[in-house]
């Protein structure tokens, strides 16, 4: 009787721990996604160029690349509350630390520590769905935590800029670190750990558990998906516009607009994705992340050679498309990661796929614009990237169906 009765409260209590999750994400990224206007106003503030303006983003996307592994193997150890609580909270702190300085290069410092506290975010949020959420309904509970991010860049986008103009920067920074704060509070009042039975289970120390998950070759594949198809997401938020307007000389306004209707497909794409993956796969995730890189693949080379013969209609829908497959694929991907690691330290896991996607978020956008000059247009790099991505799936694809052919054969020779 006792254990039903645990049972129906956890039943319930998971739709409080996705909601929490969610606005954890979404306090976090308002953060980090705002450092993106912040940069702008900073550059009116102080007269930056255009390249001490980007550093101040890559400041701050450089800073998980430090944290992530260390925060990953802790919430393993002693679970997601405090870890993540407590990082969002010294996020605010770190921000609001901001106003105390006019020196650029302090101020570079002081938004990499902003972005090693980041590092508690998205492994913190995504290890408790595994745990909260069982297989069938894990992969929409992903998809709908996912959506904390754009939340929180498009909040950042909006509100920002009225405190700047209004009341000026130190206002915008203060905000940022309020609703951090906020967020961590938030979190360490009603979350609770997921009560697991540790006993028996394996202790490992961290560099084993890193060895372990280098040795895991059924995770290679995804790491691969998740560079590839994370270089894609920030070449379309880092290039998609300029290719526009110098492929087909449309208006900066309308090209924005195309990136809009990109980011708001990406935004229903994790959801919808990730609930496909639930309800009509039946918690498979391989399947369809595959065809999710196939349809990535086909609508990338489709705006790389139809484009001129699109109305505006057409590359509304077209940008829309890409965006649902090429940004929506997240969600997929990060239940993918948790599901093939070991149980023991799924965060670590988590943070280990991460932080290999966060070199490629810092290069990605400079690589491609290389890329780009090199060859004197966009059509190759696009192709190139369509290569790598389409490996991936492949790779993905080959080594489920060895996988699926050695359980068969095992159930043969069982029965």
């Amino acid at each position: 009787m006792q254990s039903e009765m645990r049972l129906t409260k956890n039943n319930s209590y998971k739709w409080v721990i996705l909601i929490i999750a969610t606005v954890s994400q979404t306090c976090a990224t308002f953060v980090t996604y705002g450092m993106g206007p912040l940069a702008t106003f900073y550059q009116k503030e102080y007269s930056l160029s255009q390249f001490e303006t980007g550093l101040i983003v890559s400041a701050v996307n450089i800073g998980p690349i430090f944290s992530m592994l260390v925060f990953g193997n802790l919430m393993d150890r002693y679970g997601e509350r405090w870890i993540v609580g407590m990082g969002s909270i010294f996020l605010g702190l770190s921000v609001l630390s901001a106003n105390a300085t006019n020196q650029y290069l302090i101020l570079l410092v002081i938004l990499t520590f902003v972005g090693i506290w980041y590092g508690t975010a998205q492994p913190g949020g995504s290890s408790a769905i595994i745990k909260w959420f069982p297989n069938k309904n894990r992969g929409l509970a992903m998809g709908v935590r996912q959506t904390g991010i754009p939340i929180g860049g498009a909040l950042a986008s909006a509100a920002l800029p009225f405190f700047f103009y209004k009341y000026g920067l130190p206002s915008a920074i203060i905000t940022q670190a309020v609703v951090a704060i906020l967020g961590g509070v938030i979190f360490l009042i009603l979350y609770r750990d997921y009560k697991t039975n540790i006993s028996g289970r394996e202790t490992y120390r961290f560099v084993d558990k890193i060895k372990k998950i280098k040795n895991n070759a059924k995770l290679y594949p995804v790491f691969l998906i998740g560079i590839t198809m994370m270089s894609l997401q920030m070449i379309i938020v880092a290039h998609l516009m300029s290719y526009l307007t110098n492929a087909i000389n449309i208006s900066l306004n309308l090209a924005g607009f195309f990136l809009s209707t990109a980011l708001i497909g990406g935004m229903v794409g994790r959801i919808a994705l990730a609930w496909i993956s639930d309800y009509f796969f039946k918690g498979n995730r391989v399947n369809p992340l595959f065809i999710t890189i196939v349809l990535t693949v086909i609508m990338l080379l489709n705006l790389v050679y139809s484009l001129d013969y699109l109305p505006t209609w057409g590359m509304s829908i077209l940008c829309f498309v890409i965006g649902f497959f090429a940004i929506g694929w997240y969600s997929l991907f990060i239940v993918l990661v948790s599901e093939r690691a070991n149980p023991s330290f799924i965060g670590l896991t988590v943070s280990f796929a991460l932080t290999l996607n966060q070199f490629f978020i810092v290069l990605a956008p400079s690589l491609f614009g290389l890329l780009v000059d090199f060859f004197h247009g966009y059509q190759v790099p696009f192709i190139i990237l369509s290569v790598f991505i389409s490996i991936g799936g492949i790779w993905l694809k080959i080594t489920d169906s060895r996988k699926v052919k050695v359980t068969k054969s095992r159930d043969a020779l069982n029965g």
